[in-house]
Parts: structure tokens; C-alpha cells; sequence
């Protein structure tokens, strides 16, 4: 009777958002120029999320990140919520989902407070617009693009944001790229050298010790830092967090370090999903940055479960191909190395994980800004690993 009581009660609750000034969420707001656009945006953690919309969203699986657009150009602009989350859910739809915690009066607030709170589309020259999109939760620091399109292609421009919200710092912020070599470490090279220097490599991950043999480098990735994260971003994939204990625990290493940052995306309900770990290398190609990548599949179970797929070629080719769908590709190359392990005699980790290979690399160079995929160049290096191409 006690629960049939308080459930009458939550269905006949008014609805009381806090007002937006009075939560603090905007004291984390971060803000971004280019010509005469300017965008800022925070990212309100779960307290702070249940007073602004008085629902536990974060508990839904739904984070809001709240922007605000200030349009100095002479045209209208619009920003394309898909920038941010390319399956974000609309406000109505949110509203609907929480419809049952209320009364009738305080479903119709709750319908219209959504409606007058989401984000516009479209904003008109010399005005300011601000609201909120409602992204899947990404816990910690939050990643996200900020797409707008003007009047014209110059127009349109793309700002990454990495906003703290408390509970977990990204490794990305921590690896401080720029001093992990000293500067008569690094080796540059032009493009033709580059790629004979990567073809003469062992492409491999060592061990803590550095004898034991791991898995394959499989993909090169040249690109600043900054546009790196902002393709990974537009692609969808996420940072992996690792906790300390996880951290020590951690065997692959590669330049005398484990991985820099570990990304992730989910491919299956059962829990499959491919890892990209990155170490940012002493080589440039160019002045461009060189990342060595371990792509792999997992085939059930969550972070750091399931089982290895051991076609590490077909890791590499899926990441070129979701780079190149998700417009963050600007040109490939296929370089093959000494390390092949066939499948009828296949290679085996320090950890006893199984895989083959034809010894390929997946070369990629990296637009930070959206790319046309009718623009990528492909280039005339070797054959490419069979079923591979994009």
C-alpha cells in the first residue's frame, strides 16, 4: 500500500526545474572564437542536471550539453546538432520518456520547458542563441563537436570541445604530448621516406620487460592532436577511462611506455566493440605528428573483456573506413612490413592472444575539420590487404 501510495504520488507531482542561472553548471562553461563566431558551451553534471530539468537524466542515459551561439556575421548560420552526437535525442523525445513521473499539468510544463530549452537551429545575424542538446552520457570529461555552416563553405567552421565534468580525467589531458620526446628525438621525414621507414619497422607492442612480442601495430595515424580528437569525436568513438590500478596493471608498451589514450566504440548488443590504443611516436611526417595505433576487435564482454578477433588486418581496414564515413579522412596508404603471421600458422602475443596478418599498416592522415568523402586521396603505395579498401 506504502509503494501504491508514493507512486500515486510521483504520477501527480507538479514540475519544478530550477531556474538556469540559479545552478552553477556554467561556471565550467568554455568558449571559442573564429572570426565573428563564437561558441560556448559547459556540460552540467547529474545534481546539477536533475535541478535544471527535475529528472534524474543522467540516470536515462542522457546528458545535456548546453551551448550558446553568438552569430557577429552578416548571414544566418546553422548548427547541426549531429555535430555533437550524431544520434542525439530531440527534447519532445526526452520529455516523452519521463512523461510518467507527473501530473497532467506538470507534463504540459514539462513539454513546453523542453520545447523553449532545446538548442535552435538557426541563427540569425547579430544575435545570440543558447539552449540545450541532449547527447548519450559520457561521464567525466565530455567530448564533443561544434559544427556551424554559413552562407558559404568558408563559412562553416568546427570547434572541439573537452569540458571537466567531475568523476574522471580523460588521458588525453594528462599525456602532455608536447614534452614526451626532447626535441633530438624527433625525426622527420618527407612522405616517400616516411613510408620506406615504416616499412623497414618491427610493428610491434613489447611487454613491461621488453622482450615479450605483443600484438601488431596496425594503423599510423598523421595528425595534430587536436584534429585527431576531433575526427574520433565526429566518428563517435569514445576515451576509454582507466583507473590507476588498471593503469599499473596495463602490459603493451610501445616506446618505452604503455598507450598515450585508449579509444573505444561499441559494435554489437552482446558487447563486442574495437579498442584503438595510441602512442604518439618521435616521428613526423611532413611536421605532422605520427601516431602507431594497436586496432583491435573484441567479440563479447565489456572494457577489458571478451575475447581477441584475431584479424587484426580487418581492424586496421574498419578504422580507415569509419574515419573515412565519419569525414575525418583526408588521404590513406597501405604500407606492407615484415611481419606477417598467416592464418593457417598464426601469431601469438605475450599474452597468449592469437592473430594474423599480412604485416599491413593503415596509414592515415587526418582532417580535424569535416572532409567530403568524394576528397579522399588514396595513395599509390602497396596493394592493399584483400577486402580493405574503403
Amino acid at each position: 500500500l506504502g509503494l501504491l501510495l508514493l507512486l500515486s504520488a510521483c504520477a501527480g507531482a507538479p514540475y519544478k526545474p530550477a531556474e538556469v542561472s540559479s545552478v552553477p553548471f556554467q561556471d565550467r562553461a568554455q568558449t571559442q572564437a573564429s572570426g565573428s563566431i563564437e561558441v560556448t558551451a559547459a556540460v552540467p553534471g547529474p545534481e546539477e542536471t536533475r535541478a535544471l530539468f527535475d529528472l534524474p537524466l543522467y540516470d536515462s542515459g542522457i546528458q545535456p550539453v548546453w551551448l550558446k551561439i553568438d552569430n557577429g556575421s552578416d548571414d544566418w548560420i546553422r548548427y547541426a546538432p549531429v555535430s555533437t552526437d550524431r544520434e542525439y535525442f530531440a527534447g519532445q523525445e526526452v520529455a516523452y520518456v519521463h512523461k510518467g513521473a507527473f501530473s497532467s499539468d506538470g507534463r504540459k510544463q514539462m513539454n513546453h520547458y523542453f520545447y523553449e530549452m532545446a538548442m535552435p537551429r538557426r541563427i540569425p545575424p547579430g544575435e545570440i542563441r543558447s539552449g540545450f542538446v541532449f547527447t548519450h552520457l559520457q561521464p567525466g570529461t565530455k567530448a564533443f563537436n561544434v559544427d556551424i555552416f554559413g552562407a558559404s563553405s568558408e563559412q562553416d567552421l568546427s570547434f572541439t570541445f573537452f569540458i571537466n565534468v567531475p568523476g574522471f580525467q580523460p588521458d588525453h589531458s594528462e599525456a602532455y604530448f608536447e614534452e614526451l620526446y626532447d626535441p633530438g628525438q624527433i625525426r622527420d621525414f618527407d612522405r616517400e621516406s616516411f613510408r620506406a621507414e615504416l616499412a623497414a619497422m618491427d610493428h610491434r607492442s613489447r611487454d613491461r620487460s621488453g622482450q615479450g612480442l605483443g600484438l601488431p601495430i596496425n594503423v599510423v595515424v598523421v595528425g595534430h592532436p587536436e584534429q585527431v580528437l576531433q575526427a574520433l569525436i565526429r566518428a563517435n568513438w569514445v576515451e576509454e577511462p582507466r583507473t590507476p590500478s588498471e593503469t599499473a596493471a596495463e602490459q603493451a608498451h610501445l616506446f618505452g611506455r604503455i598507450a598515450d589514450v585508449v579509444f573505444s566504440k561499441e559494435r554489437t548488443a552482446s558487447g563486442g566493440r574495437t579498442e584503438l590504443r595510441f602512442w604518439l611516436s618521435p616521428m613526423r611526417e611532413n611536421g605532422t605528428p605520427a601516431w602507431f595505433v594497436e586496432g583491435t576487435h573484441h567479440v563479447g564482454g565489456g572494457k577489458g573483456q571478451g575475447d581477441l578477433d584475431p584479424d587484426v588486418d580487418d581492424a586496421a581496414a574498419y578504422f580507415l573506413q569509419d574515419m573515412w564515413y565519419g569525414q575525418g579522412l583526408a588521404a590513406y596508404g597501405w604500407v606492407r612490413g615484415p611481419g606477417k603471421a598467416p592464418f593457417d600458422s598464426p601469431g601469438q602475443s605475450f599474452a597468449g592472444e592469437q592473430f594474423f596478418t599480412d604485416g599491413y599498416l593503415a596509414v592515415t592522415w587526418i582532417s580535424g575539420t569535416a572532409l567530403s568523402m568524394l576528397e579522399l586521396v588514396a595513395l599509390d603505395w602497396d596493394e592493399a590487404p584483400r577486402r580493405a579498401e574503403p
